[in-house]
C-alpha cells in the first residue's frame, strides 16, 4: 500500500471497514469519523474499534502496513463476538439506550429487560466488557449471576449515574447555556443512558429554570435545549437532521424532562396557520 493512501484517514478507515465486513459476514460496520474509529454491531454486542494507533503504527513502518492491517482485523473478532459464555459481573451493568427498532433486530429481544422512556426510546440492562463492547443481557443471564430483574435494574442504575457522576455539577456550574443548548458526546457506546440518571435530569430542569427537552439521535449523541429558548421551535428539525446523518442511528423524537420525569413530545399538526411552539402546549 502507498504512502498516498496511508496518509488519507478516510481512505484509510474505509479500507478497514471493508476488511472487517469481508472477513467477518453478519456485522454492520460503520466509520466514525470524529473519532477516527470503527463502530461495529454484530449479534448481541456493540464494539468501538479505535483505528488511530494502528494508522501511526503504519505511517512509522509503511513496509509492515499490509501485515498490521491484517493482525488488526483477526484480532476484531473478539471484540465481535457476543461473548454469551461470559460470567456477568454486577459491577459492570449499565442502562444502555437504543430504539424500539433497534431492540427488534435483536434475536434475543424479548429477553431483555427494558424499561420504555417515551416514543421509540428504550433503556435495556446491559453490561461492560473490556474493548469498548457492550452486551446487551436477557433475564436468564441475571438469574444465572443471582439477580433478578428488579435488583439488576438498581444496580445497573447505580453503575450508570457513576458512570455520568460529573456531569450533574457541570450543568449547574455553567456560566451561560449556549442558544443551542447542550450536546454531549463524549461516551461512544452510552452516551445515551444519561437521560436515564435523574440527577442529570434534575441539573437539566434546575438549570434550565423549567423543562428541557432531550434527543438522542445517535447512540454516542445527546441533545438538550431548554423548552423556553427560542430556537426551541427548531429543535425537532434539528434532531431530525442528526438523526438522518448519524452513523449509529437511534431516535428521531423528542422528549421533554421537568426534572423529576421524563415524557414525549408529540409531533402536533399545524393548524390555522404556523405555531411556533404549539407542539409544546398540553
Amino acid at each position: 500500500m502507498s504512502n498516498a493512501p496511508l496518509d488519507d484517514r478516510s481512505a484509510f478507515a474505509e479500507r478497514l471497514r471493508l476488511q472487517l465486513r469481508s472477513r467477518y459476514r453478519g456485522i454492520e460496520v460503520g466509520i466514525d469519523g470524529v473519532a477516527f474509529a470503527l463502530t461495529v454491531r454484530a449479534a448481541g454486542a456493540e464494539s468501538t474499534l479505535p483505528l488511530a494507533p494502528l494508522h501511526h503504527a503504519c505511517l512509522r513502518e509503511p513496509g509492515r502496513s499490509a501485515s498490521l492491517i491484517a493482525d488488526f482485523v483477526r484480532r476484531a473478532e473478539r471484540q465481535l463476538s457476543p461473548r454469551t459464555g461470559m460470567e456477568v459481573n454486577p459491577s459492570r451493568l449499565l442502562w444502555c439506550v437504543r430504539s424500539q427498532r433497534y431492540l427488534e433486530g435483536l434475536s434475543r429481544a424479548a429477553e431483555l429487560v427494558t424499561r420504555s422512556l417515551g416514543a421509540s426510546v428504550v433503556a435495556f440492562i446491559a453490561e461492560v466488557l473490556p474493548g469498548s463492547v457492550m452486551r446487551g443481557l436477557a433475564a436468564g443471564d441475571l438469574e444465572s449471576a443471582g439477580l433478578d430483574p428488579a435488583t439488576a435494574g438498581e444496580r445497573a442504575s447505580v453503575n450508570t449515574g457513576a458512570r455520568f457522576a460529573a456531569l450533574p455539577e457541570r450543568i449547574r456550574a455553567a456560566d451561560r447555556i449556549p442558544a443551542d443548548g447542550w450536546r454531549m458526546s463524549s461516551d461512544g457506546l452510552f452516551q445515551g443512558s444519561v437521560i436515564t440518571v435523574p440527577e442529570v435530569l434534575a441539573a437539566f430542569a434546575e438549570r434550565a429554570g423549567g423543562e428541557v427537552l432531550l434527543a438522542v439521535p445517535d447512540r454516542s449523541l445527546v441533545l438538550a435545549l431548554p423548552a423556553s429558548l427560542p430556537s426551541a421551535g427548531r429543535f425537532r428539525m434539528r434532531v431530525v437532521r442528526e438523526w438522518r446523518e448519524a452513523m449509529n442511528p437511534v431516535s428521531r423524537d423528542l422528549l421533554i424532562t421537568d426534572g423529576s420525569s421524563l415524557r414525549e413530545v408529540e409531533s402536533r399538526p399545524r393548524r390555522h396557520g404556523f405555531e411556533l411552539l404549539g407542539w409544546l402546549r398540553g
